[in-house]
């Protein structure tokens, strides 16, 4: 299990690259192909389209193939887009690979998500969170690798250097020992006898628990990307900082969140979930308000990084704390929440460059405060809920 968790923390790592691997190199792309940053959001919308579609049908298809497979299948889509999207090949080209690449990111999030949780048998916050802390390193470092490019115009071997690191992963991964691999064995048979026969269905409370947490994490979704993507013009408009300054921002914010996610596993352990996500949940709101309320930059960039603090455990535990609420149900209820995540991610975008466009700053901030707002009261709903059900409370009370 130790060697299978360092590949998936290597899996996290990959898809913490790809998520930001377009935007990153987009200011050259663009310019290449003749086309405007509409275009280029088209792109991005499309990666997002193969992200959901790769995690809304990694379950069956880990179901017919098993998960070993499936991640094989994952990590080489990501490889040949890269390394086609690598020769610079037509637009048409371009955006097709743009959307292998987001199927096998939604893959290998929803696989190795729902694998992590399955088989932590003890501390399984702890566990997802050391994913996420990979996934925010990769976050990080490829847009440091990009600009180096950049800055030697060999951008396109942005492409080829991930092609060649997701084909070492691949290697790796096929070659895993036996005595590694037992469990995905174990996990592929029993997931060949759940095709075979009738599909688990959620009872009337497990639907209506799933349904508070797919808001929870449309709504979350929302709040990091939009943080990480409005922040710079938000501090350009609020305190009149140079773009430079202001690109720091999200360097704070992502590094908050990578520290945060090095210790919220084991708080998560120690509080018990439901006062972690309450605490987490209302320390952002209260820290988001304050972003509205200050003028100095250096308090700006002191909340900015307490709001990526606090707001650095919410996804992991979240997705922990549901497929706890409804066990046995692993797969479906992860692949359910990492999508409600990113449909939530792109919708409110469009909501917060609305608020830019049409109020500033001032009330984007207030609407970010009232997400974490959201977010507060979908864990007290549940609370509420897990409460009511008795059947809920059976098996793990020692959690809450």
């Amino acid at each position: 299990m130790k060697r299978i968790f360092r590949l998936s923390c290597a899996f996290y790592f990959l898809i913490g690259i790809t998520s930001v691997m377009l935007g990153a190199l987009l200011p050259v792309i663009l310019p290449h192909y003749g086309r405007d940053y509409s275009d280029g959001g088209t792109l991005l919308f499309l990666q997002f389209i193969g992200f959901l579609a790769g995690v809304l049908i990694s379950p069956s298809l880990s179901a017919g193939i098993g998960r070993k497979r499936l991640l094989l299948v994952a990590l080489a889509a990501i490889t040949i887009a890269y390394a086609v999207m690598g020769t610079m090949p037509s637009w048409a080209l371009m955006v097709v690979m743009t959307i292998f690449v987001g199927f096998g990111s939604g893959i290998i999030e929803s696989s190795i998500g729902a694998f992590t949780i399955e088989f932590a048998e003890e501390q399984k916050a702890v566990a997802m969170t050391k994913l996420d802390v990979y996934f925010g390193v990769g976050s990080m470092l490829l847009p440091a690798l990009a600009s180096l490019y950049i800055y030697l115009n060999v951008w396109n071997l942005s492409f080829y250097t991930v092609a060649l690191s997701t084909f070492v992963l691949l290697l790796f991964w096929l070659r895993m020992p036996a005595d590694s691999s037992a469990h995905l064995h174990q996990d592929q048979q029993k997931d060949a006898a759940t095709a075979s026969a009738a599909k688990p269905r959620y009872t009337g409370a497990q639907l209506r628990l799933l349904s508070i947490f797919v808001l929870f994490f449309f709504v979350y979704m929302g709040i990091e990307l939009g943080m990480m993507n409005f922040l710079p013009s938000i501090l350009i408009e609020s305190i009149s900082i140079s773009d430079s300054a202001a690109s720091l921002s999200v360097t704070f914010f992502w590094g908050a969140i990578t520290i945060g996610r090095l210790f919220v596993g084991r708080m998560a352990e120690t509080m018990s979930y439901v006062p972690f996500l309450i605490g987490s949940a209302l320390g952002s709101m209260i820290l988001i308000s304050a972003l509205a309320l200050f003028s100095s930059p250096i308090m700006m960039y002191l909340l900015i990084f307490g709001v990526g603090l606090f707001i650095s455990g919410l996804f992991s535990i979240g997705l922990v704390f549901a497929n706890t609420l409804m066990p046995g149900m692993v797969e479906r209820t992860t692949s359910t929440l990492i999508a409600a995540g990113g449909i939530g991610g792109s919708v409110l975008q469009y909501v917060i460059g609305w608020s830019m466009d049409r109020w500033s700053f001032g009330p984007t901030l207030w609407i970010f405060a009232l997400f974490a707002l959201i977010l507060l009261i979908s864990i007290i709903l549940v609370q509420q809920l897990k409460s009511a059900d008795s059947s809920l409370r059976a098996g793990v009370e020692s959690k809450y």
